[in-house]
């Protein structure tokens, strides 16, 4: 298989799988598990993609500079957990109001404020955890492979 190819599902292989988990776990704090969650779900992972990947890159190009700005005399292990923490924070937040908004829609704002933090604080567990995971263990390796 050609390495470019190889490249580009192995960025659509983790988008899917840390993108879909999340928009998962936020879709079912916002509707449950009715009829209406597997395709307010798909709905949801595509608006995410679309919306949060290009998103994404950009806010890890700002993550890491104020990063190194004010965190440079520490080890390369504190700022990567740094980093982890402050994307898992800052992109759990774009995807839940993203998530949210093509779930419950601007109606009504009381009852999107509630579901938006519900969704947010349901799911930034499990992002708190496999952040530090990805930040330290599968990124460097995607780094490299990418590189090459």
């Amino acid at each position: 298989m050609h390495k470019t190819l190889k490249k580009i599902l192995l960025v659509a292989a983790m988008v899917t799988l840390v993108g879909g988990t999340f928009t998962g776990i936020m879709t079912y704090s916002n509707i449950g598990f009715s009829d209406a969650f597997a395709s307010q779900w798909a709905f949801s992972f595509m608006q995410a993609v679309c919306v949060i990947f290009p998103m994404g890159m950009f806010i890890m190009w700002v993550m890491h500079n104020v990063v190194e700005a004010f965190f440079g005399r520490l080890s390369s292990l504190h700022k990567n957990l740094i980093f982890g923490l402050g994307m898992a924070l800052s992109m759990e937040a774009i995807m839940a109001l993203s998530t949210t908004y093509r779930n419950i829609g601007l109606g009504d704002w009381q009852q999107f404020s509630q579901a938006f933090l519900a969704s947010y604080l349901m799911v930034l567990p499990v992002a708190l955890v496999l952040s530090p995971i990805m930040t330290l263990f599968i990124k460097p390796k995607m780094e490299a492979f990418l590189a090459s």
